[in-house]
């Protein structure tokens, strides 16, 4: 019989496993997930899958219905407004406390760095769907050294929390559509981002707390507008759904 702490890391496996599929969109929205048939596929009992199953409900990514069991939620441009909005206040709180605390010298050096290789890539002289995705992981690297400075592990998961937007971010928090990365990450919207990154670090080395706070809350607003518009999501009533290869449209 498996000890409480083996069925806890089994269960945190198969919670991995469904996780990235419904991210990557292997899993698409509506799925019925059986416990019994995913305990086989998995190689697993149904313990670990029920606990899994559950956990991924906590998270927000499967919805239980009675007679039904769970099932893969869809989400809507409003879900893709509304976890922005949240990233916007608590990212902007990250910077806040960085601020407060100070950045240290080899703290500095590590974001300075960090939007040194940003510009080299965004002024190269070709703009491709690979550097596309190498600026969409700088940018998330970015993003993540700033909430590790802001030393908050509840402030930490609340934004993982938000960022979990299937049918939008695949496991690696890129986009699914690679064929859009150009309309969703054009060279020059990029490079101000990268602009707002500056000058957010700046507000942080200066200790400005109040003025980085600001900066980062219109940095991600503005973000959100453009990954909205890129989606072509005017409307909050609009709901998202897969197509093949974990591309996006819109649904009326």
């Amino acid at each position: 019989m498996a000890s409480p702490e083996t069925s806890r890391i089994r269960a945190l496996s198969v919670a991995d496993v469904l996780r990235n599929r419904i991210f990557d969109g292997e899993i698409p929205p509506g799925s019925h997930l059986m416990e019994v048939t995913l305990a086989q596929e998995l190689g697993v009992s149904r313990t670990p899958v029920r606990d899994a199953l559950a956990r991924l409900s906590d998270e927000g990514l499967l919805t239980y219905q009675p007679n039904r069991g769970f099932l893969v939620r869809g989400f809507q441009p409003k879900d893709v407004r509304d976890a922005f909005t949240v990233r916007a206040t608590l990212e902007s709180l990250g910077c806040r406390l960085i601020g407060e605390r100070g950045l240290q010298y080899p703290e500095q050096e590590r974001l300075a760095s960090q939007l040194e290789t940003q510009r080299k890539l965004l002024h190269d002289e070709e703009w491709t769907e690979q550097q596309a995705l190498l600026w969409q992981d700088m940018n998330l690297e970015f993003h993540c050294s700033l909430l590790e400075l802001a030393e908050n592990e509840w402030l930490t998961t609340a934004v993982r929390r938000a960022r979990q937007l299937p049918l939008i971010f695949d496991s690696k928090s890129r986009p699914h559509d690679h064929a859009a990365l150009k309309l969703l990450f054009q060279r020059e919207h990029s490079r101000q981002a990268l602009s707002e990154h500056y000058r957010i670090v700046d507000a942080l080395v200066q200790r400005e707390v109040s003025r980085a706070e600001s900066l980062m809350r219109e940095h991600i607003l503005t973000n959100r507008d453009v990954l909205i518009r890129a989606l072509g999501a005017d409307a909050s009533t609009e709901a998202l759904s897969p197509m093949a290869g974990g591309a996006v449209v819109i649904s009326y």
